[in-house]
């Protein structure tokens, strides 16, 4: 009787290790991973244009709004594509579906012919409306494509993010 009260303590605090074993390393995690990318669209007789990003904003159905920091990250955007878009941020996220996207730019500088300009924001952010699913376990990656000849108004020195985006 003793040597079966032993057997079933053994075999309980194995069950117990393993369990703790399997949870520590994340079987039971509801998390993936969103990576964010920027792309454009070019235009001509524009030679650069460098955007400062500063943040990202998600909005996930179950945990609403959440804001990640970029560290200032300035991109020059003029160029980039799907096969070679810049990854601005890897994030760990909640696995469920979001719906919207902010994407904070805090300066935007373009060349022209030679010649730099500050243009000046008609938004802090990029706004983007469109679903996605970040699922355990996985990665998402989000490529966020701006359109240059809509965004930049090269005379007013103005810009204005109209944004595309494409998930896989």
């Amino acid at each position: 009787m003793k040597t079966g009260s032993k057997i079933a303590a053994i075999v309980i605090v194995v069950i117990v290790l393993v369990t703790g074993t399997v949870a520590y390393l994340g079987y039971f995690s509801n998390t993936g991973t969103a990576k964010v990318y920027v792309q454009d669209a070019p235009i001509s007789n524009v030679t650069a244009v460098y955007i400062t990003f500063s943040e990202v904003a998600l909005h996930g159905n179950k945990t609403g709004w959440a804001n990640y920091s970029i560290s200032s990250t300035t991109v020059n955007i003029l160029g980039l594509t799907t096969t070679n878009a810049s990854l601005l941020k890897s994030i760990t996220l909640q696995a469920e579906r979001y719906t919207m996207i902010r994407l904070y730019i805090s300066s935007v500088n373009v060349s022209i012919l030679g010649q730099n300009y500050t243009f000046t924001l008609s938004s802090p952010f990029a706004f983007i409306n469109h679903t996605f699913v970040v699922s355990a376990h996985s990665s998402t990656a989000i490529h966020i494509e701006f359109n240059l000849s809509q965004d930049l108004n090269l005379n007013a020195k103005i810009f204005t993010p109209n944004i595309g985006m494409v998930v896989s």
